[in-house]
């Protein structure tokens, strides 16, 4: 025993030892650290997920303001009624300002970098930058010059339309077209189906909106950069109207039944020279170089009439042939060729109102196309005389059109249904304003340099009868959907061709109609030449027949390529209730994932067939 250890000390205890702590342990105390650091960083998480949630409250509630408003100058700008823009610019321009300010500050622009959470933030702030976009760099400046906005400006006064007005309200609609253009492309960068529902449902809206708006602004900038110039604000333009008869198809709709001459000089617009196609000469060589593709798919006609310009399914090679065929008749040049045909004049006749036809007749849009396409040729079996009528009446809609005094709204949507038709062509020896309608849609240069051309197949039909019966003529064109692999994407086409002709129609309709059978073709039948092109760059493959519903059976049409696109021909006849179908494999080069098909425009439908995409 120690002798200082005192008796009674419990055995190994130093005497004091009981009023000193033991040492604490470092362990412990990084644990505390830790501890607090994890509640600190948890509060930090908890405040700002507060804060996200409000912020996201706000931004909900301005996006939903935001729509109504959209909504709203979308059908002010689609009915040409810009100026009811201006009371809707505030109410959009505050909703943008909070949608911005929800999605501005160091929080939310921090939150995008989280996985998950910042595809939502990420797109929030997409749709708040898309509508600060519009409040402030697309809506105003139409605003300010909506005095010359106006659809009315548009329909001429006295055959005159004023074109300085027009010219002065182009750059602010060129303006307010490239904001939108910006953020509808901000928007198409999104991936919605990441989006959580609610986020979804208020971004779709907003985003389809802008898309829509988008697509109105392009066409008036469109429409504001090239009519000053197509109406002669540049100096004197003339054209030639080819009026198109779908009767006897071609395959940019029908034959050219009539031609006026057009001129227009500081937007006064008069009516020149005005003929039937078939009195223009017609010389023993073709007009302009033709080359061995051509003249085996169309022959030489063509190039040698006015009547079967329309023959090639591009309508540039379609104006240079016209323009020629004219020069050659009148020894006049054209500055550009414009294409219509009577399911246009029918609807220019709802816009203008009925007009009195050269017998005295009421012509309206609801009698027009059987007066014009069928009992013209019951009255005037003559085919000189029902020419005549047909060209008197293209011009009396012209010159009805020409004088004003009807609803500019109106008339733009008649023309903007008339194009998204592909019913209505534009082609200028301009280049400039030759670029702005391909883009537009008019032009149609079916076989030019477009980059449309690899994902774009055609199915074209050329009248065979020498007739007038494809007005008894119903077409309907169907396709797979694509078959999609690394060497392109592929799908079946079906047009199915079926003659309404009434049984008797040999004995009972004009000769000048059935064609009296003088092409080899039985008086009451229907012969049409199918035109199948595949994308430049694509392949044609096997093309069958089916009649009446029977058995497919594969045939060997003649086949050429044409400027990189293979293409086939056949020709098919119909008796009167018979339905024939043709079936063809079309496949695009590689590395095209979506398909067009581009068609004759017919009294039943217009020149956009299918579209397809791989995956839809």
């Amino acid at each position: 025993m120690h002798p200082e250890a005192s008796v009674g000390d419990p055995p190994g205890d130093v005497a004091g030892a009981s009023d000193v702590d033991p040492a604490p342990s470092p362990r412990w105390g990084w644990t505390r650290l830790v501890r607090r650091g994890l509640g600190v960083v948890l509060l930090v998480l908890v405040v700002a997920g507060g804060w996200l949630v409000w912020r996201g409250i706000q931004l909900v509630g301005a996006l939903r303001d935001a729509q109504d408003d959209l909504t709203a100058a979308r059908a002010a700008v689609s009915d040409g009624d810009v100026a009811a823009l201006d009371p809707l610019v505030p109410g959009l321009q505050d909703a943008a300002a909070r949608a911005s300010a929800a999605t501005g500050d160091p929080v939310w622009r921090v939150a995008e970098h989280v996985p998950f959470l910042g595809e939502q933030l990420g797109a929030a702030s997409a749709v708040a930058d898309a509508l600060e976009g519009m409040a402030t760099g697309a809506l105003p400046p139409l605003v300010e010059a909506s005095d010359g906005l106006s659809l009315d400006a548009l329909v001429p006064r006295d055959g005159r339309i004023d074109v300085a007005a027009l010219r002065t309200a182009a750059p602010a609609v060129a303006q307010a077209s490239a904001a939108t253009d910006a953020a509808v492309a901000r928007l198409r960068d999104v991936d919605v189906d990441a989006l959580v529902g609610t986020l979804a449902d208020r971004f779709v809206p907003v985003r389809d909106e802008l898309a829509d708006l988008a697509t109105q602004l392009d066409g008036a900038d469109t429409a504001l950069a090239t009519i000053p110039t197509l109406l002669g604000a540049d100096g004197p333009r003339s054209y030639l109207v080819l009026v198109l008869n779908p009767a006897e198809l071609r395959s940019a709709g029908g034959i050219v039944g009539s031609v006026l001459e057009v001129h227009a000089v500081d937007g006064q617009i008069e009516l020149g020279d005005q003929r039937p196609a078939r009195s223009l000469a017609r010389p023993e060589a073709t007009v302009l170089p033709w080359s061995a593709a051509e003249l085996a798919l169309f022959g030489d006609a063509p190039a040698r009439f006015m009547q079967s310009v329309t023959a090639t399914p591009d309508f540039g090679r379609t104006a240079e042939l016209a323009r020629a065929l004219w020069t050659l008749d009148t020894g006049r040049d054209v500055d550009g060729v414009i294409t219509v045909d009577p399911v246009v004049l029918a609807s220019l006749l709802s816009v203008i109102g009925p007009t009195t036809t050269p017998d005295g007749a009421v012509l309206d849009a609801g009698n027009a196309l059987e007066t014009l396409l069928s009992g013209v040729y019951l009255q005037y079996p003559d085919g000189d005389d029902s020419d005549a009528y047909f060209a008197a009446v293209a011009q009396a809609v012209t010159a009805a059109t020409l004088a004003g005094g009807y609803d500019g709204t109106a008339l733009v949507e008649t023309v903007r249904e008339a194009a998204g038709d592909g019913r209505v062509a534009v082609w200028t020896a301009d280049d400039a304003v030759t670029a702005r309608l391909r883009d537009a849609g008019l032009l149609r240069d079916f076989l030019g340099d477009s980059e449309r051309a690899a994902r774009t197949a055609g199915v074209f039909l050329n009248d065979r009868t020498i007739s007038k019966m494809d007005y008894y003529l119903a077409t309907d064109l169907a396709a797979d959907a694509l078959t999609c692999s690394p060497a392109g994407a592929a799908t079946q086409l079906e047009l199915t061709l079926t003659s309404n002709a009434p049984a008797d129609a040999a004995g009972t309709l004009p000769v000048y109609v059935t064609g009296g059978g003088v092409n080899g073709v039985p008086a009451g039948s229907i012969a049409t030449q199918v035109l199948l092109y595949a994308p430049r760059g694509g392949t044609l493959d096997e093309v069958t027949v089916s009649v009446d519903g029977g058995a497919p059976v594969t045939v060997g049409p003649r086949r050429q390529e044409q400027d990189g696109r293979q293409v086939a021909a056949l020709d098919v006849v119909l008796t009167p209730g018979q339905t024939t179908s043709v079936q063809a494999r079309v496949t695009t080069a590689a590395g095209v994932e979506t398909l067009e098909i581009e068609r004759t425009p017919t009294l039943d439908a217009g020149r956009h067939g299918p579209q397809l995409a791989c995956g839809a």
